[in-house]
C-alpha cells in the first residue's frame, strides 16, 4: 500500500511539473512584449505570442543570456515564474553541431593558406549538411560554400593575408539537408586557435535587442563598422548612433552572427554575437540532487532549438 501511494505521488508531481514548464514555453508572459524592455516581467513565459505553439521570441531568450546588458537575474525569474519551492534550469541549444578543427597552416609570399575539417552532426549523429563560411578580419572580407558528406564530414582552405591573420574569425552556418529549420553556426577565431561556443570576456559588451545592437564606446574603444551574417545572406551595417546599430531583419530561417570591427586605442578590435544569443544555459546548479528534465523541440524565427526546462527542490 505505502508503495503504491508514493508511486501516485511521484505521478502526481510529474503532471505537477509537466504543467509548469508547458505554461513557461507556451505561454508569453506579461507584458507580452516582455523582451524588448529593461524592465523585469511580471509574469514570466517565453511564447513569441503567434499562431505557433512552440514559437519562442528571439528578445525574451536574449534576456535569459548573462552576456546581454538586459539580462534578467535568476531570481527575477523564480519570482515572474511564481516558483516558491522549485528550482528551475533553463538550456536552449542548437539542433546541429558544428566541430571546427584546423589541419594545416601555410605561408606564401604574404598570404597564409588555413586548411579546415568540419563535421556536422543531429542528434550525435553525423549528418550532412550545406556550409556556408565567411571570413572577416582587418580590411579582408571573403566567403565560400561548400558542404559535408552523409558521414557529416567536410574540407576546405581558406587564405587570408598574414599581417590580418591575427584578427581573423570564421564563421560557419551549416544547414542539414534533409530540413532547412535545421540551420546552426560556429565561430573560430584564428587568435586563439580554437572554436568559440560563446564569445568570451568582450570590451564592447555586444547586447543585441529588438533589433537593435548596443555596445560600448568611450575615449580608447570605438566601433567603425558591424557586420550582420546569416546563412544567405551578409550585410555590412553603417548606420552607428550612440553606441547603437540597427540589426537588419534578415528574410532567412538562420540566426544571424553580429560582427563588430573597430579600434582599442591604435590596436584592431573585432568581437561578435549571435541573435538570438544561444547556446544559452542559466537557473539552479543542483549539485547532484533530484532532477525533473522537460525536453522541447522549438523555433525562433524558422529555427528549430532544443529547449530543456529542469525542475528540482530548492536547496536550503
Amino acid at each position: 500500500m505505502q508503495a503504491r501511494i508514493e508511486s501516485n505521488q511521484d505521478l502526481n508531481k510529474n503532471s505537477y511539473l509537466q504543467a509548469i514548464a508547458d505554461r513557461l514555453v507556451t505561454n508569453p508572459g506579461a507584458p507580452t512584449d516582455w523582451g524588448t524592455k529593461n524592465t523585469t516581467p511580471a509574469n514570466f513565459g517565453l511564447a513569441a505570442g503567434t499562431t505557433f505553439t512552440y514559437e519562442l521570441d528571439t528578445d525574451k531568450l536574449c534576456r535569459l543570456n548573462s552576456q546581454n546588458n538586459c539580462s534578467l537575474s535568476y531570481a527575477e525569474i523564480a519570482n515572474a515564474a511564481k516558483l516558491t519551492n522549485i528550482a528551475l534550469k533553463i538550456s536552449l541549444s542548437q539542433l546541429m553541431t558544428i566541430d571546427i578543427k584546423q589541419t594545416s597552416n601555410q605561408t606564401y609570399d604574404d598570404r597564409t593558406y588555413f586548411g579546415f575539417k568540419v563535421a556536422t552532426s543531429v542528434n550525435s549523429k553525423p549528418s550532412s549538411a550545406t556550409l556556408h563560411c565567411y571570413i572577416i578580419a582587418y580590411n579582408y572580407k571573403t566567403n565560400l560554400t561548400d558542404f559535408t558528406t552523409s558521414q557529416g564530414t567536410g574540407e576546405f582552405t581558406v587564405a587570408i593575408p598574414s599581417a590580418a591573420a591575427d584578427h581573423a574569425l570564421l564563421v560557419v552556418f551549416a544547414r542539414a539537408s534533409f530540413d532547412d529549420r535545421i540551420t546552426a553556426y560556429a565561430v573560430y577565431n584564428f587568435a586563439s586557435a580554437i572554436q568559440e561556443t560563446c564569445p568570451g570576456n568582450t570590451m564592447l559588451a555586444l547586447s543585441p535587442l529588438d533589433y537593435t545592437l548596443s555596445f560600448i564606446e568611450n575615449s580608447t574603444l570605438t566601433v567603425d563598422d558591424v557586420y550582420a551574417l546569416s546563412f544567405s545572406y551578409q550585410q555590412k551595417v553603417s548606420s552607428l548612433q550612440n553606441s547603437q546599430c540597427p540589426i537588419p531583419r534578415l528574410v532567412d530561417s538562420s540566426p544571424i552572427v553580429l560582427v563588430a570591427c573597430g579600434n582599442n586605442h591604435t590596436s584592431y578590435l573585432q568581437e561578435w554575437t549571435a541573435y538570438p544569443q544561444v547556446p544559452l544555459t542559466i537557473g539552479a546548479r543542483f549539485n547532484g540532487g533530484e532532477q525533473n528534465v522537460f525536453r522541447y523541440l522549438v523555433t525562433v524565427n524558422g529555427v528549430l532549438y532544443q529547449l530543456d526546462l529542469t525542475f528540482g527542490d530548492v536547496p536550503y
